[in-house]
């Protein structure tokens, strides 16, 4: 505990620096398979789905209707 208090802060300045282009430099490449499970269980993800699929199935139907 020889070194200054100014010494001391000035390491741990050029450490946190440092530390700073570090994390910028190697966070993570995106990568769709980090997603995938995501909404396992979410009962407002089902409902969406739920929805989406009573909209194309509505879609469907109407345009066969449409077509007759």
């Amino acid at each position: 505990m020889s070194q200054t208090l100014e010494k001391r802060v000035e390491e741990l300045e050029r450490k946190v620096a440092a530390l700073s282009q570090q994390s910028v430099v190697s966070s993570r490449k995106k990568d769709w398979r980090r997603t995938i499970g995501i909404f396992q269980n979410d009962p407002d993800f089902e409902e969406a789905v739920r929805r989406g699929r009573e909209y194309r199935e509505q879609q469907t139907y109407e345009k066969e209707i449409a077509g007759s």
